[in-house]
C-alpha cells in the first residue's frame, strides 16, 4: 500500500523544505542549501540531515515558527505531527494490503506502514524476508509512512528470530495493538 500521488507530492512538498531548514540551521551541507525536490539529492547527505532532525525533533517547532515555508493549518499540523516520529531498527515481518508490518526491535511495538511512491514490497524485493531495516516512521494524515530513507541490513534472520517476530505480530493483532497511526 502506498500514498496517492497527491499525498506523496504533499509529503515531499513539506519534507524537502524541512530538510532544507535543518540543513541551513545546523550548517551541514552548504551545497544543498535551497533544496526544492527529492530528485538528485545524494542519499548520504539526506541521511546526515535527517539524522540531525531525528536527534533534535524540537527543530520542527523552529521550522514552523520561522515562516521558512508558507503553510496552511493542515500542513502545519502534519509537520508538527512528525515530532511523534519513531526512528530505529525494525523487522519488516510481512506485507499486507493495508501496508507492511514492521516490528520495533527496541520494544516489540507493531506498526502498519505505507510506502510513499513505492510499496515496502517493491523497496525490499531483492532482500530476504523478514528483513531488518533502519527507518524513521512518521505520521502522515491517518497513516504511518517512512521519511523516504529506508536502510535494509540485507541479512537473513534465523528461524527462531523469524518465528519470534511473527508471533509478536500475531499477538499484537489478536490484542488489537497494531499501530495504524502515531
Amino acid at each position: 500500500m502506498i500514498l496517492t500521488n497527491e499525498e506523496a507530492e504533499q509529503f515531499y512538498d513539506l519534507w524537502i523544505p524541512l530538510l532544507d531548514f535543518v540543513n541551513q540551521k545546523y550548517k551541514l551541507i552548504k551545497e544543498l542549501y535551497g533544496m526544492t525536490s527529492p530528485k538528485g539529492l545524494p542519499l548520504k547527505s539526506v541521511v546526515l540531515i535527517s539524522s540531525k532532525l531525528w536527534e533534535d525533533k524540537e527543530v520542527i517547532d523552529d521550522f514552523v515558527l520561522s515562516g521558512f515555508k508558507k503553510m496552511d493549518e493542515e500542513e502545519t499540523a502534519i509537520i508538527r505531527s512528525w515530532k511523534r516520529a519513531v526512528h530505529g531498527n525494525f523487522i519488516v515481518e510481512r506485507h499486507l494490503k493495508k501496508g507492511s508490518i514492521l516490528v520495533s526491535v527496541d520494544n516489540n511495538e507493531v506498526y502498519i506502514v505505507k510506502g510513499i511512491y513505492s510499496s515496502w514490497r517493491e523497496m525490499l524485493e531483492n532482500f530476504p524476508m523478514p528483513q531488518v531495516v533502519e527507518a524513521a516512521l512518521i505520521p502522515f494524515r491517518d497513516s504511518i509512512i517512512h521519511d523516504g530513507i529506508v536502510v535494509p541490513y540485507n541479512m537473513c534472520l534465523g528461524k527462531n528470530l523469524s518465528e519470534q517476530s511473527k508471533q509478536i505480530y500475531l499477538a499484537a493483532k489478536a490484542a488489537g495493538r497494531l499501530h495504524y497511526d502515531l
